[in-house]
């Protein structure tokens, strides 16, 4: 859910941005047209407005695994209109994505050394598993669904979405406890392109993890959780847009360990206490990232001014991925968690995706 400004032309009036409490009330005009000239672009190295992907707010006690979710019919309700739109930007048809695990310590089973570097299939972890294997399934399919219209020529989302490379950034890497802000995220990213460490990539996403008890841009703690994961995007002094996602530790959160939020009430980013895989940490990541990825790949930073997003999303500022949050389909379960899809043969729970056919809807395949 984007907490951004949106643009009417009539008037030419900029809305606040709606509420980051993760149960505010979203609300947001039609952005029907945007004027660049009366716009003011941001300084280069700024971050562009952050689109979150929200908490679950527990209410009662879960099924087996202590699994909850929004599949209910009633979650479809009027905070999630039935229709997507386009506004006439940019979207990346061909996805790429280089990994940041940001940790003093290896933050999966069986992941980059802190230190190392490597293309993404030299990732052993569950996460590199599943991204070298997401690219080309019949889940990723879905966004093929989604289209740009640039100088009058349409071009679609293909079925690709490359892990291009990883690089475990071990200098003053953030160990439990630690805060990270927006402003080391981005010199965390400029130090790696500096040191070649990274190679600069407009169709790449540049997603930063952190391990346990980290709370990555400021909004991820136990008693303050805001967010599970979000994208955005920051100007580089050329000009240049650099995708940027933050993947917190959602295991930290999960039904049997919620955050106690200020407002009262308990929230999580996991949707269950057990893993399909076996490996808490990485099974519980795939979701958020997943939401991410594709939230990136429909709906990127294309412009330097506000609202910086014209890619996909529905009336009250809801993207691809928003749409569907939570809400997994036909649910199974093997000995160690609930799953309700397997990439490259392994299973995994990962939230629907929104599908802009007809009738548009949360679906797990394409």
């Amino acid at each position: 859910m984007r907490s951004r400004f949106l643009m009417v032309l009539a008037g030419v009036t900029l809305l606040a941005a709606c509420s980051e409490n993760p149960v505010g009330v979203h609300s947001k005009s039609l952005p029907t047209a945007v004027n660049a000239a009366s716009q003011t672009s941001l300084s280069a190295l700024v971050m562009a407005d952050k689109e979150y992907f929200r908490p679950f707010r527990l209410n009662a006690a879960g099924g087996a695994f202590g699994f909850v979710s929004n599949d209910a019919s009633t979650s479809l309700g009027n905070d999630r209109p039935p229709l997507i739109y386009y506004w006439g930007g940019a979207v990346i048809p061909q996805q790429r994505l280089a990994a940041i695990y940001y940790s003093p310590t290896t933050i999966y089973q069986n992941g980059p050394t802190p230190g190392a570097t490597g293309t993404g299939s030299a990732d052993n972890s569950l996460v590199g598993y599943y991204l070298n294997n997401l690219g080309g399934s019949p889940y990723w399919r879905i966004n093929t669904t989604y289209s740009q219209n640039i100088g009058g020529v349409e071009s679609f989302v293909q079925n690709v979405m490359t892990y291009n490379s990883f690089w475990a950034a071990k200098s003053n890497a953030a160990a439990a406890g630690a805060t990270v802000t927006d402003d080391q995220m981005v010199s965390l990213i400029e130090d790696g392109f500096k040191t070649h460490k990274l190679t600069y990539d407009p169709n790449t996403l540049y997603m930063i993890f952190t391990g346990p008890g980290v709370n990555l841009g400021g909004g991820f703690s136990r008693t303050d959780l805001e967010y599970c994961a979000w994208h955005s995007g920051y100007f580089r002094r050329d000009g240049s847009i650099v995708q940027i996602a933050a993947m917190p530790y959602d295991a930290d959160f999960t039904p049997a360990h919620p955050s106690n939020n200020p407002d009262g009430n308990h929230y999580l980013c996991v949707p269950q206490d057990g893993a399909p895989n076996g490996d808490v940490g990485a099974d519980g990541t795939v979701s958020a990232m997943t939401h991410e990825i594709e939230e990136t790949t429909t709906d990127p930073v294309s412009v330097t001014y506000s609202p910086f997003f014209l890619g996909y999303y529905d009336k009250l500022g809801f993207e691809t991925a928003d749409k569907c949050a939570y809400i997994y389909g036909q649910q199974f379960a093997n000995k160690l968690g609930v799953y309700n899809l397997t990439m490259g043969g392994r299973p995994f729970l990962v939230q629907q995706q929104w599908t802009n056919t007809n009738p548009q809807r949360c679906v797990t395949s394409g």
